[in-house]
């Protein structure tokens, strides 16, 4: 990997924040979604918007789900001297595309391949 040091410690920064944004964000929909403090409601209608909002609680609890576990995978790499290379191909992934997404772990090649 050829990847600067500099710009290998400035994303583990900003994958180390988004990794603590997100724990607190799964903290909050695990509330939400697995120990409502209240009661649906009585009214039928509000019990349908309560519902729906939980399907859009349980969607972001997911994605951040998978955020995270890719964030962590990140960190590892970057501990393990791998970050920066395609998982697949093992060819060196763009500074400009982990500029934009610091978990990625495809190539450019790879990623459009799947």
């Amino acid at each position: 990997m050829t990847m600067n040091k500099e710009l290998i410690d400035k994303l583990k920064l900003e994958l180390q924040a988004e990794q603590k944004r997100l724990t607190g964000l799964l903290e909050r929909t695990g509330k939400h979604l697995y120990r409502r403090d209240e009661p649906y409601s009585a009214d039928f209608a509000e019990q349908a918007v309560e519902v729906e909002n939980n399907q859009v609680v349980e969607a972001l609890d997911a994605e951040g789900k998978t955020t995270l576990n890719e964030i962590k995978l990140a960190l590892t790499r970057i501990d393990s001297g791998t970050y920066g290379d395609c998982t697949k191909c093992g060819s060196e992934i763009a500074a400009e595309r982990l500029s934009a997404i610091p978990h990625v772990r495809l190539c450019i090649d790879c990623a459009k391949k799947q």
